[in-house]
């Protein structure tokens, strides 16, 4: 409640709640984070999203009755990809998740991270893929070879390469809804305020799941030096209301 509370004071339009993991399986977790869902739609007007994993129909019934909105499933990369990146689980049981999401009247949030070693024909197969699944919003992320990791030895997208990958995305998905989150400082350094030039019409702003980010006001700050405005949370409610009664 707290998280959700100081998101919405600082202009965010959505919540998401977040686990790691392949998915959730113990009726406990899958208990309290319903619990939770219903608690926070009773008290704070913003929008509730959730990225759980691999889950069933019947537990993604559950959560929009819970007043969840949007499901977020990453496919990470493309199909030809997958199997160098994920060996737990396969592409397929990813696909079924998102359609499976759509089908109970979910949006889906569907994105990935560039720069894992994909080649640029692989970058268009996952565009292609992203588009015959008709997802609602891409998170695209670059990757942040940390220590440790088994990519560790990869380096980071330069910036203009990752400009391109934004560019590439907003012309294949012309009406979706492009998010730029992780990685998106180490990839595209003094030219991050570009990406909305190259086609971005959202940022994940804040922390990430295991790196800093920048703060809301400093994102707040950019957005505003750029002469571009923070769209109203009641806008597309508004709009949808003019279009109804066109």
């Amino acid at each position: 409640m707290e998280a959700a509370t100081v998101a919405y004071n600082q202009g965010a339009w959505r919540f998401s709640l977040v686990t790691s993991g392949r998915g959730l399986s113990s009726f406990q977790e899958r208990h309290a984070l319903l619990k939770a869902l219903h608690t926070i739609r009773k008290e704070v007007p913003i929008q509730l999203c959730a990225s759980l994993g691999i889950v069933e129909r019947s537990f993604l019934e559950e959560l929009k009755e819970a007043g969840l909105s949007r499901y977020h499933h990453n496919l990470e990369t493309a199909a030809s990809h997958f199997p160098q990146i994920c060996t737990t689980h396969t592409y397929q049981q990813r696909v079924n998740t998102i359609l499976a999401a759509q089908e109970v009247g979910l949006e889906v949030c569907v994105g990935g991270i560039f720069g894992m070693g994909e080649t640029i024909a692989q970058r268009y197969e996952f565009a292609v893929a992203l588009r015959d699944l008709n997802v609602t919003a891409v998170p695209i992320n670059f990757l942040n070879p940390l220590p440790g990791t088994r990519l560790e030895h990869l380096h980071p997208l330069q910036p203009l390469e990752a400009l391109k990958c934004i560019a590439s995305l907003r012309l294949m998905l012309p009406r979706t809804s492009l998010i730029v989150c992780g990685g998106r400082l180490t990839s595209l350094r003094s030219l991050a305020p570009l990406v909305f030039a190259a086609g971005a019409d959202g940022l994940m702003t804040g922390d990430y799941l295991t790196t800093k980010g920048r703060t809301p006001l400093e994102d707040l700050a950019m957005i505003a030096d750029l002469g571009l405005e923070v769209e109203s949370r009641t806008l597309g409610i508004l709009n949808q209301k003019q279009f109804h009664n066109f």
